[in-house]
């Protein structure tokens, strides 16, 4: 018959297992994304940070600094901006969207996360994957 202390092992074993599966789940279930698609075509970070001045805004959380999205949006030929709404889509399908005048104020960071000064933090995406102009 077998002692409580000889089950310990038995039972740290299958809790790492079971941990171990979990993560590999999570991570096999995540869109890995190097780009983001903005009106269906795909840009690097990189590529977009080189069409786009950079500016800084001023948060509840500090200076942010990224490209200006009214830019980014004017300089891939969106008709009647102002006539769009942006929904903007994390790789965790999270997703905001947002008309021409919050999408005025944003930006887009370097580490693929969007800002808008005066909204709430829920609009604050991280992440990004995608913009899409409705």
């Amino acid at each position: 018959m077998k002692t409580g202390k000889e089950l310990v092992p038995i039972i740290a074993m299958i809790v790492l297992l079971i941990g171990t599966v979990s993560t590999l789940y999570v991570h096999a279930t995540q869109i890995n994304k190097d780009t983001i698609t903005i009106n269906g075509q795909e840009y690097s970070i990189d590529q977009l940070f080189s069409m786009v001045d950079t500016k800084t805004i001023e948060t509840s959380e500090g200076e942010k600094t990224g490209i200006a999205l009214d830019d980014l949006m004017i300089k891939f030929g969106i008709g009647c901006t102002s006539c769009n709404d942006y929904i903007i889509k994390a790789k965790d399908k999270y997703q905001q969207t947002v008309n021409w005048d919050v999408m005025k104020t944003g930006i887009l960071t370097d580490y693929s996360r969007v800002y808008f000064p005066d909204t709430a933090h829920s609009f604050w995406v991280r992440d990004i994957i995608e913009i899409e102009v409705k």
